[in-house]
């Protein structure tokens, strides 16, 4: 039996963690590094065959084209195989990136070949264990699945950020199971989206969230968030 989220229930934080520790103890990815990249090493290569996502966001890219200055310095969490990296480079003046997948940014690196900006330098590490950096932008999509303490990253980003951030989550299957949490025989499902912006409620920080009815590779139509602030 599902029942929506009651935020009364629990707080965004606790919901987010509970349902992490729940999906780590059903799912090896979830929890182990090892084996998300084994994952990914088998994955990779044909993830923007069956899964793109960013060559179907541009009513999304452009309401964060507006925020971007030609010399910006935008750092990207968790890029993948360089999608929105590609959409974002000729925007900003330098992309950083942290990837934690070693085998997605040998795809990103492949996919650069045409492209007429600089490869972005790259620190191969997960965000939660990243070493400080600085940026006028923070951006990540899709990124956020195996974050454990969601609240503790979303203020590193706060802090990275000299002026803006932006967060892109898909909502709904296929492309993005909810969070859920299983009490008493009892499902809670709350998306993540969501749940991101009641962290961000709990925090005090003032955003946005945005939805966008976006169309898919296999004729889907769901509906992917932006949320962002500025510093």
């Amino acid at each position: 039996m599902k029942h929506e989220y009651n935020s009364a229930l629990k707080s965004p934080t606790e919901f987010w963690i509970q349902a992490w520790e729940q999906a780590a103890a059903e799912d090896l990815r979830v929890g182990s590094d090892t084996e998300e990249e084994k994952y990914w090493v088998e994955n990779a290569a044909a993830y923007d065959d069956r899964n793109p996502l960013a060559q179907y966001t541009e009513p999304i890219m452009n309401r964060i084209y507006e925020h971007l200055n030609p010399n910006d310095h935008l750092l990207e969490i968790g890029p993948g195989t360089g999608g929105f990296t590609q959409l974002l480079a000729p925007h900003v003046g330098e992309i950083a990136l942290i990837e934690p997948s070693a085998a997605m940014y040998k795809e990103l690196c492949a996919n650069w070949i045409n492209v007429r900006t600089s490869l972005p330098t790259a620190i191969l590490t997960k965000w939660e264990e990243s070493p400080k950096v600085e940026a006028d932008i923070v951006f990540g999509a899709n990124a956020f699945y195996r974050i454990k303490d969601m609240k503790s990253s979303l203020m590193k980003m706060h802090e990275t950020a000299r002026r803006h951030v932006f967060l892109i989550q898909s909502i709904g299957r296929p492309f993005a199971g909810p969070l859920r949490v299983t009490e008493n025989d009892r499902s809670i499902e709350k998306e993540r989206a969501d749940v991101l912006s009641g962290i961000l409620h709990e925090m005090n920080i003032t955003h946005q969230y945005e939805k966008f009815p976006t169309p898919r590779k296999n004729g889907m139509i769901h509906d992917v968030a932006l949320i962002h602030w500025s510093r």
